[in-house]
């Protein structure tokens, strides 16, 4: 079989990826391994012979590596620098963490045990589930095999040991958050129709000044339903729908009166409304404002549907291709505004191959200058060279008549795809080395390395956090951003309801990329 494999690599490949996505659903416990899945069964095949490695394609890595990291920094870009001067703190703490981090590893895994730097710099990768950093660990290095036997014996023990510090601090009930007492977003929206009992004005309305709650249909008590445009004063015996999340619409009905004993919405004859996807590429990284529905079509966007997340809709928030609005509409202008917005679903999985393969060039392109510090080499590499590049075109949305950011499930589906393809390839590339080295003493004080490096990080950042001031909750986030691993952010949205998890996550996850390569290519001058 391993002979076979040798000579067929591609069916090597694709096995691996089949066969690995396979073991990925498999449950542990409380997480699955995910896309790290296909890395174990290629580590498992490449192990069988020799000559399977060898064989490989490895410009298919350096290809898959590309997509998968351009794609998380066009998705990741945004919140990055929309969270840059508010959580700067935050970032600069997690960078010292990090730094610390890399100092530990290297000292003691060189120092006190004698292990040499590829091996520690995959293992630091495989504690922060890097795959962009063992990228760049290999291309530092003479032996690319000896950073993956780290980051394979790294990437478990990250995830169970992240997994028990998120346990911990869901379980800190009385944890205090001096600068992060709000509780962000609203995991999930409501609508409800809400009957005034008393004369007020619309923006002194609990919510509606922060874009916490707003009002998509009113109906006055002497008239017709109609779309809620430029509320001013609320009198006794209106009526009016109220969007947003549970709590902040409570607040709001009980300072307006109470629930109305009938909903407005099951009247569609008057007010209308349906979901209506955005794919007119014309209309991406523009404003909710900018899309003219209320001067043009007398519409209003109420929700913004983002992959499995519902966001409020309000003037300032940008667009992007795939996109599922909810419009409240005058009834009879549904097929206008679904014409003017798009709406086929043809296009949800369309990518622009001008766009796509600018952003990439572009990206190769800030990789290839290099610092030389001593006997160390910096370079960003074709790991976090296009990864700056899709995050300043995620930010910056399109320029002209280019539309930087890909439909979502479109860019999902290149993620998954080129992590697949570059996990599959490392394995196979470094089975043979770590059946060599994993099963020994020297795979036994790497752990012991690996493993005191995994504490002293994780407690830094949640130490950092703390101290900042942050909430349990944007904690458990940050921490699951830092470790930069989908499995535990979702362990840790398990453990409680809160939109400042993701938002943690989305603070940390690119940072954590960036500032791990630098770090592993510093180790690996050891």
């Amino acid at each position: 079989m391993g002979q076979f494999f040798a000579d067929q690599p591609w069916v090597a490949v694709f096995s691996v990826v089949a066969l690995g996505s396979l073991l990925g659903l498999c449950r542990f416990g409380p997480v699955k391994l995910g896309a790290a899945g296909v890395l174990f069964v290629g580590l498992l095949v490449g192990a069988l012979d020799k000559d399977i490695g060898p064989a490989v394609p490895t410009g298919v890595s350096a290809l898959g590596l590309a997509l998968y990291v351009y794609t998380v920094g066009l998705e990741a870009g945004p919140a990055f620098f929309r969270e840059l001067r508010g959580q700067l703190a935050v970032m600069a703490a997690a960078i010292a963490a990090l730094v610390i981090t890399a100092g530990v590893v290297g000292f003691v895994g060189h120092q006190w045990f004698g292990i040499s730097g590829p091996y520690l710099a995959g293992g630091y990768a495989g504690i922060g589930t890097t795959t962009p950093g063992l990228a760049a660990a290999q291309a530092a290095s003479e032996n690319p095999a000896q950073p993956a036997v780290g980051y394979a014996i790294g990437y478990p023990l990250a995830v169970v040991v992240t997994i028990l510090f998120i346990a911990v601090l869901a379980g800190r009930r009385h944890w205090k958050a001096r600068r992060d007492p709000g509780s962000g977003l609203p995991a999930e929206l409501v609508t409800r129709t809400v009957q005034v009992t008393k004369d007020v004005r619309w923006d002194d309305v609990p919510g509606v000044a922060t874009h916490r709650v707003l009002a998509s249909e009113y109906r006055p008590a002497d008239g017709e339903p109609r779309i809620a445009h430029a509320l001013d004063v609320l009198a006794a015996g209106d009526l009016v729908v109220l969007v947003g999340g549970e709590s902040d619409v409570r607040s709001a009905t009980a300072y307006l009166g109470e629930l109305a004993p009938l909903d407005l919405l099951d009247d569609r004859s008057t007010v209308d409304y349906r979901r209506i996807l955005l794919t007119d590429p014309d209309l991406a990284g523009r404003t909710v404002a900018e899309l003219g529905l209320g001067p043009r079509y007398g519409a209003l966007v109420s929700r913004v549907r983002r992959g499995d997340f519902d966001m409020l809709a309000h003037d300032d928030l940008v667009l992007q291709l795939d996109d599922r609005l909810r419009v409240v509409m005058p009834h009879g202008r549904a097929d206008a505004i679904t014409r003017h917005l798009g709406d086929k679903e043809s296009s949800v999985s369309e990518v622009s191959a001008v766009s796509l393969g600018v952003g990439l060039a572009l990206g190769f392109l800030i990789g290839i200058p290099s610092l030389t510090l001593g006997t160390t080499t910096l370079a960003l590499g074709a790991g976090a060279g296009p990864l700056v590049m899709g995050m300043f075109l995620g930010w910056r949305r399109r320029t002209g008549p280019l539309v930087w950011t890909l439909p979502t499930r479109a860019n999902l589906t290149l993620r998954q795809v080129g992590l697949l393809l570059f996990l599959a390839v490392v394995g196979l590339t470094s089975g043979h080395s770590f059946r060599e080295n994993a099963f020994s003493v020297f795979g036994l004080k790497l752990v012991a390395v690996l493993t005191l490096g995994a504490f002293v990080s994780y407690f830094l950042m949640v130490l950092g956090a703390k101290w900042l001031g942050q909430s349990r909750e944007r904690t458990m986030g940050l921490l699951s951003g830092y470790v930069g691993n989908p499995a535990i952010l979702a362990y840790a949205n398990g453990r409680a309801t809160d939109s400042r998890i993701n938002a943690g996550y989305s603070t940390l996850f690119a940072l954590g990329i960036l500032v791990k390569i630098v770090c592993i290519q510093l180790i690996i001058g050891l």
